[in-house]
């Protein structure tokens, strides 16, 4: 579709009609520019090859691929984290989550820490706050996983509905998810679909509701994190395709969560939603290998590692309005943008009582600046973190020396070249000490038996001795 230029979106910015504070109807006059809705698809845990529009030939995911046809591939998106949890601060906030303490995984790996400090700081802004200041209804879908003491809950952090589960995970089968919630309610689980169908129904219905005025909707779906549960008929279909069961089930969940995907994208088409409508599509982390059986070539590492096949991910958005069809964008880009560029779009400014580590992305996709979103940008996780500043990456540990390396020549990290290049090595590692001198103490911290997990994954030897073909 063709770009429409930079003095539209002028217009856009400065044209919105009246911002209303809560959900009520919004009546557009004649000649204003309409408030584009916002949607963020997020899948859990998939690896970067798990998809056919990088190559796939077994995993088809037509709907997601349809997304980049239709908008931009950033080819080099990363996220804040490489775990679920840490993730997502970042993506809710546009905030490197470290600057707040919330370093670390939650799901019970920790000791000695006050329960009511075990989520997203209540200090920090949401970007359903803040587009709720824009005038935009906000809704959130499936896995929160940012806590789950009443001050933490979704619709205490700036979202008007949620269905889902405020833990990391849950159970797939029809009548099975038990902790999925509506609001403050626990639903009837026993009459709920495959979740992730439930997921992407709910979606639909809060899309078909909220039509008549903007909205800010967030579907957080947890496929393909385990546990392991597939679709019986999508299994079926699936086994003949792989030598083991587990990449089947793999694959059958992906299936649902690009099924639902489509279901989203169709709705928005259905209700003449979809050319003023920016959808962003990424994936929290790296595959968790071997847990739920994916794959992350051609990066190296997995989920919980700085290695690319930790945090190099998926990261697609489609606008009609202003992006243009079949782009594609080099330049690193974080999912800490996502808030900015949503911000942005809606006619909003980030607050500036805070340093926001996201930027807006428009400029850069539309062509109205020749820089570059980022110079560098940074991640930590306890013992371990990492640098990437131009195509040189480095990778930091607490308890022994640093690797760097040239992604340019090397996306695959298999050269080590910090002795070869030791002022390029130093620069880097500089840099990242005094980054780490901006962060906060983490609020919690992970049980000591991560370290050595994470650190096994470093091996890509160990890596692919857990590849499930």
């Amino acid at each position: 579709m063709k770009l429409i230029g930079i003095k539209y979106f002028s217009l856009l910015t400065l044209a919105l009609t009246t911002l209303i504070a809560a959900c009520g109807d919004r009546h557009q006059k004649e000649g204003e520019s309409q408030q584009p809705n916002v949607i963020i698809l997020f899948s859990d845990d998939a690896g970067y090859a798990d998809f056919s529009m990088n190559g796939n030939q077994l995993i088809k995911t037509p709907n997601i691929d349809a997304i980049a046809k239709n908008g931009i591939t950033f080819t080099n998106g990363y996220v804040s984290g490489p775990v679920c949890s840490p993730s997502r601060a970042g993506l809710m906030t546009g905030r490197y989550q470290q600057r707040f303490g919330h370093e670390c995984n939650l799901g019970g790996n920790y000791t000695k820490v006050d329960e009511e400090l075990l989520g997203l700081p209540v200090g920090e802004l949401t970007i359903a706050d803040l587009m709720k200041q824009s005038g935009y209804c906000t809704g959130m879908i499936g896995k929160w996983h940012l806590g789950e003491k009443q001050q933490f809950h979704p619709c205490n952090r700036g979202f008007d509905y949620f269905f889902g589960m405020l833990g990391g995970s849950s159970a797939y089968h029809a009548g099975k998810a038990s902790s999925i919630i509506r609001n403050f309610e626990q639903v009837n689980y026993k009459a709920l679909p495959y979740l992730t169908d439930a997921f992407g129904d709910e979606a639909c219905s809060f899309i078909a509701e909220n039509k008549e005025h903007p909205f800010f909707l967030y579907v957080s779906f947890n496929a393909p994190h385990t546990p392991m549960h597939a679709r019986p008929d999508y299994l079926a279909e699936a086994k003949s395709l792989f030598e083991t069961e587990q990449r089947a089930v793999n694959a059958a969940m992906t299936r649902s969560l690009d099924d639902n995907v489509g279901k989203v994208m169709t709705k928005l088409k259905q209700l003449d939603l979809d050319d003023n409508t920016l959808v962003f599509f990424t994936n929290d982390n790296g595959g968790a290998m071997p847990y739920n059986a994916s794959c992350n070539d051609p990066f190296s590492g997995t989920k919980g590692t700085f290695l690319e096949g930790g945090i190099h991910v998926p990261f697609l958005a489609q606008w009609p309005e202003m992006i243009p069809a079949g782009a594609k964008y080099i330049q690193p880009v974080i999912t800490l943008d996502i808030l900015p560029t949503s911000i942005a779009a809606a006619g909003g400014e980030c607050p500036p009582d805070r340093k926001y580590d996201g930027v807006n992305l428009l400029p850069y996709i539309t062509q109205k600046s020749n820089n570059i979103p980022h110079s560098d940008l940074y991640w930590r996780l306890q013992h371990h973190g990492a640098i990437r500043k131009g195509n040189w990456k480095l990778i930091w540990f607490d308890d022994k020396a640093p690797c760097l390396y040239n992604l340019d020549t090397d996306i695959s990290e298999q050269t080590d070249l910090a002795e070869e290049y030791p002022l390029k090595t130093k620069e880097l590692l500089d840099d990242f000490n005094r980054w780490q001198k901006e962060l906060q103490a983490p609020i919690w911290v992970s049980d000591p038996k991560w370290k050595e997990h994470s650190r096994q994954r470093y091996d890509q030897s160990y890596v692919n001795s857990l590849k499930k073909r």
